[in-house]
C-alpha cells in the first residue's frame, strides 16, 4: 500500500468559543462530542461481502468510543455483519434517522470490541456482511498525550439529497486551529456516463459566501482493491490514507475520482489559498446537495483544535461550549488506503 504522511501543527492557539450545531433539516445529528480525542476513520466495500476494515491508533492510547456503520444498497435492506469474529445482528443496531432518503444505514457501538483487541499502529479488522450491503465505515475516537486540547465530533443520519445545511455559531470569534472534516457516503458510483453521482458542498462564513469546497464528493474509494465499482462496494469515507489538502473545487469525476471526502477548513484550495475559515469569523455553514438524487451521505466526522464541552438541549440541536487551548502540536500519520 502507498504510504502518505501529513503534519498539521497549529501552535500557540487560545480559543474561547461556543457553538450551536443545528442542522437545518435535522438530517445529521450530533452523536458524540469527545474531548481531548482524535479520530481514526476507514471504510470497506466489496461485492464479495467480506474483507478487512482498518483502524490506525497510536501507542499508549485509550479508546473512548467506536462505531461501525453499514449502509444498504440504496432502497434494498441493510444486513447485519460479523466484525472481528463478533456477530452483530441487525436487531442490535441503531437505524439512523431521520428517513431523508431511500437508503438505510445501521450503526453498532463496537467500543468494547476495539478496546479489547486493538494494537498500536495500523491494524486490520475482519468484516463479513450477512447479505449484500453497500459497505461499512469504522470510526474510532482515541485519546493520548498528543490529542490533549482536541475534540472529536461524530454526526450521523441521512442527508436529504435535495439539500441540507449544518451551521456552527461561535459565541466568540474564531482565531485559528485545525478543522478536519470527513464525509461518509454510499451508493455513489464515479465516474459514470451522463449525470455524475456526486455531492456538492459549499461553505459560508462571515468572510466568504457559498464558497465551493467540492463538487465531486462520492464514489467507491474504499472498495476492495481490484474490484470495479458496483453495487455492494459503493462506499467512501475520508480517513486512513486520504489527504486533508482540499480538493480542486472545479474537478469533476471524469475518468478519475478526484475527491477523497477529507477536508481541512483551516486551509484553502487550488482555486483560492485563503482558508475557508478565518480569524474573526463567528459562524460556519456547510450546505450540501446531491444533483443526481441518489447518494446516501450518512456521516460527518470532525476533529478540531478546540476543547469542547456540551450542554445538552433537545435534538436536533446541541450546545457546544468551547474553551481555551494552549500550545498544540499534533502529527497525523495517514497510511495508505485500499484502492
Amino acid at each position: 500500500m502507498k504510504k502518505l504522511a501529513y503534519s498539521l501543527l497549529p501552535l500557540g492557539i487560545t480559543v474561547g468559543l461556543c457553538l450551536n450545531i443545528a442542522p437545518a433539516s435535522a438530517s445529521l445529528l450530533v452523536r458524540e462530542v469527545i474531548s481531548n480525542a482524535a479520530l481514526s476513520i476507514d471504510g470497506f466495500g466489496s461485492t464479495t461481502n467480506t474483507g478487512i476494515i482498518q483502524a490506525d491508533i497510536p501507542a499508549n492510547s485509550t479508546i473512548q468510543k467506536a462505531y461501525l456503520y453499514a449502509a444498504s444498497v440504496w432502497d434494498n435492506p441493510v444486513y447485519g455483519v460479523t466484525f472481528n469474529g463478533n456477530t452483530l445482528p441487525l436487531s442490535s443496531a441503531t437505524i439512523l434517522g431521520p428517513n431523508s432518503n431511500p437508503a438505510t444505514t445501521a450503526r453498532w457501538d463496537v467500543t468494547s470490541i476495539i478496546a479489547s483487541s486493538f494494537k498500536e499502529g495500523l491494524q486490520d479488522f475482519s468484516i463479513t456482511e450477512n447479505g449484500q450491503n453497500d459497505g461499512a465505515a469504522l470510526v474510532v475516537a482515541y485519546s493520548n498525550s498528543s490529542t490533549q486540547g482536541f475534540t472529536s465530533v461524530i454526526l450521523d443520519g441521512e442527508l436529504s439529497t435535495g439539500g441540507d445545511t449544518i451551521r456552527f455559531n461561535f459565541a466568540n470569534p474564531y482565531i485559528g486551529g485545525v478543522f478536519l472534516v470527513s464525509l461518509a457516503s454510499s451508493f455513489s458510483k464515479q465516474p459514470v456516463m451522463g449525470q455524475h453521482q456526486v455531492t456538492v458542498v459549499d461553505v459560508t462564513t462571515n468572510s466568504t459566501n457559498n464558497r465551493r469546497l467540492t463538487r465531486s464528493a462520492g464514489g467507491a474509494d474504499d472498495r476492495t482493491s481490484g474490484e470495479n465499482s458496483d453495487n455492494g462496494n459503493l462506499i467512501t469515507v475520508g480517513g486512513i490514507g486520504d489527504n486533508p489538502a482540499n480538493v480542486d473545487p472545479t474537478a469533476r469525476p471524469s475518468g478519475t475520482n478526484p475527491d477523497d471526502e477529507y477536508y481541512n477548513l483551516a486551509l484553502g484550495n487550488s482555486a483560492n489559498t485563503t482558508p475557508f475559515i478565518l480569524p474573526g469569523d463567528t459562524f460556519l455553514s456547510l450546505a450540501t446537495r446531491n444533483p443526481s438524487d441518489d447518494d446516501n451521505v450518512f456521516g460527518m466526522f470532525i476533529t478540531s483544535g478546540f476543547k469542547i464541552t456540551t450542554t445538552p438541549i433537545p435534538e436536533p440541536s446541541m450546545k457546544l461550549g468551547i474553551f481555551g487551548i494552549g500550545a498544540i502540536g499534533i502529527l497525523l500519520s495517514l497510511l495508505g488506503k485500499k484502492s
